[in-house]
């Protein structure tokens, strides 16, 4: 009582016992419903209006994305014009040429030659409309820039917010251009410093240049826009949800923050970048020590992350109150409904779990158990049947067992006796009338050879026997046929190192000789030859009998085999010798072992004899 008292616990976990069962009903039935009863009831109102907050932000931020993601698109569009402008292509391409294989000055006016300013001069005129008319496309993009290879910068003349810093931001630019090779690449906020209008920030697509004609990469063009449009389009939302907005990049940096506290620089709260792992989600947080419920979403054009951040306080006040109450009482009733449930499973289990233990050992063999009957409920009722049920079945194996052995040594011992006379008989008659016809020494040798193979045949106590006795045994019969007919007959047996340490059963191979000797042989030839021949077949042994006798047309084959595989058919008293030998084969080794037979009319017959290597080879 005690090992399943304190075992209990442990075995109550794998889904299929019978205590898991009944305390998930009780949970489904008593426990669940009182606890998810009141636990809606006290959360209902705060996960509304979490839910309402949640989905009425989640639209919001959809709209706000769905606004930023059609401008950046737009950016990302007047970024591929140049590659399709002649003017912009040319103008690149005579940049190019005059700068092939010079050092480059990038822009630095005190080295300009005069030569190299007209030069920049007539470019400048060349495509200045097509820049000013890409500055105009779009509003709130500030500036765009063409670069041709070498760095060297154009823009619009007429637009006086060019930033100062174009000469430290190009080898970044460039590189991540040519290493996107066409495709526009979404640069993050920076910071740009301007002595007149003082600080501002500014997010940009760059691109490479690529002619479609030959492909071939004439320089960069990048496309400036403030950082007030992202301000326009997010003050609409912050009207809304009486939250903050921050708005960070696929590396953690800040492209916009409602505060200003973080722009262009990166996030310096990791948590709250960890605490959104998926493309969109909510989750509560602590920020300045007040609780705020923050709703994220992934841009799938740009990858960019909206974070908007709403206090609690503002939320749910009331409602807490009203959940904690509830959620207090509901425990109780759970936990108290609980214990109540598992003192009732396990009362009603403890004698199922101890039947289940009986029944596993008897499963494992062990049949000398019995389930002690302590109550006349319905486990007693079960109980009792097992018991009954166990001593019925150790009856029937014992009765099945002595049954079938008495049932197997009987069949053996038969088909070991259907031994065809006619052999016996046909050759006392040789016998005789050799000693009528002849007074000499082969009356002798006929009947020491007949009498070997009686002893042979009747000697009881073997079933099986050295390989090289049955070679003894049909060269003794084949002798006495050669007495009989006068040296008609030829057998070859396999090498002995061939089958050295194989046991077969007495008497396997005789009837089979004997078959090929009284229905194969051909009196047109004179002679016929017997060859056994042995081989390995995987796990299994192969003996090949053949002779070239007559053989036999398909017809008789097809009988013939039909006999072999349906024992339970009506016998006409025929080939009983290989019926006999199919069937002591099956009887000893099972039904994969045993004859088949091929034949050729005119030809000879082959009959295989098919045996269990292991049972065969026996050590010494």
């Amino acid at each position: 009582m005690n090992k399943w008292k304190w075992r209990w616990p442990i075995r109550l976990w794998p889904i299929d016992r019978m205590e898991v069962k009944l305390i998930i009903v009780f949970l489904f039935l008593i426990i669940l419903p009182i606890g998810v009863l009141s636990y809606i009831s006290a959360l209902r109102y705060s996960d509304s209006i979490e839910q309402n907050t949640v989905t009425y932000v989640s639209q919001l931020s959809d709209k706000m994305m769905d606004k930023l993601d059609d401008y950046l698109v737009d950016m990302k569009k007047i970024s591929i014009i140049p590659s399709y402008l002649g003017e912009i292509k040319d103008g690149l391409k005579m940049s190019n040429q005059y700068y092939q294989g010079q050092p480059s000055r990038m822009n630095d006016s005190t080295s300009i030659l005069p030569s190299e300013q007209q030069m920049r001069i007539d470019i400048q005129k060349k495509i200045g409309n097509s820049i000013y008319f890409l500055n105009n496309i779009k509003t709130g993009t500030n500036t765009v820039y063409l670069f041709d290879r070498f760095g060297h910068v154009y823009y619009a003349a007429k637009n006086l917010s060019i930033r100062p810093d174009l000469q430290s931001v190009y080898p970044k630019w460039s590189k991540r251009a040519n290493a996107a090779y066409g495709a526009p690449v979404l640069v993050s906020t920076q910071e740009v410093s301007q002595s007149a209008v003082g600080k501002k920030y500014v997010f940009t697509v760059v691109r490479a240049i690529i002619d479609p004609v030959n492909y071939e990469t004439l320089g960069m063009i990048a496309v400036d826009a403030n950082i007030g449009v992202i301000e326009n389009i997010v003050k609409d939302l912050e009207k809304a949800t009486k939250g903050t907005t921050l708005i960070l990049d696929e590396d953690g940096k800040v492209i916009y923050d409602s505060e200003k506290k973080y722009l262009a620089q990166n996030m310096p709260r990791s948590d709250l970048v960890e605490l959104t792992p998926n493309e969109q989600g909510s989750f509560h947080t602590i920020v300045n020590g007040e609780h705020v419920l923050t709703i994220y979403k992934q841009s799938e054009e740009t990858g960019w992350k909206v974070l908007i951040s709403i206090p609690e306080s503002h939320l749910m006040s009331d409602a807490y109150r009203t959940r904690n109450f509830t959620i207090v009482a509901a425990v109780t009733i759970m936990c108290f409904a609980l214990l109540i449930s598992l003192v009732l499973v396990f009362a009603l289990t403890r004698p199922l779990r101890s039947l289940v233990r009986l029944m596993k050992e008897v499963q494992n063999g062990n049949m000398d158990v019995s389930f002690p009957i302590v109550r006349r409920d319905e486990v007693g009722l079960v109980g009792r049947a097992f018991n009954r049920m166990i001593d019925r079945v150790k009856t029937l194996i014992s009765d099945i067992v002595v049954i079938e052995q008495r049932k197997k040594e009987a069949e053996l011992l038969m088909l070991q006796n259907q031994i065809n006379p006619h052999f016996i008989y046909n050759t006392l008659e040789s016998i005789r009338m050799t000693a009528l016809l002849h007074d000499d020494k082969e009356v002798s040798d006929m009947a020491l050879l007949l009498g070997r193979m009686l002893r042979y045949s009747i000697h009881a106590g073997v079933e099986t026997v050295p390989i090289g006795q049955e070679w003894e045994h049909l060269n003794m019969y084949i002798h006495l046929l050669n007495y009989r007919y006068g040296n008609r007959f030829t057998l070859e047996t396999p090498p002995e190192s061939d089958t050295r340490g194989i046991y077969v059963m007495k008497l396997l191979f005789q009837p089979i000789v004997e078959n090929a000797v009284y229905h194969g042989y051909d009196e047109t030839k004179g002679r016929m030859t017997i060859r056994i021949e042995h081989r390995a077949a995987g796990a299994d042994q192969l003996f090949v009998v053949t002779d070239d006798g007559i053989g036999m047309d398909e017809e008789k084959l097809q009988l013939l085999r039909a006999a072999l595989r349906d024992p339970a058919d009506r016998w006409d008293g025929h080939g009983i010798g290989l019926r006999n030998v199919n069937e002591r084969l099956k009887l000893r080794y099972g039904e994969a072992y045993g004859l088949s037979i091929d034949s050729e009319r005119g030809v000879g017959t082959a009959v295989t004899v098919r045996l269990p290597y292991a049972a065969l080879v026996k050590i010494s």
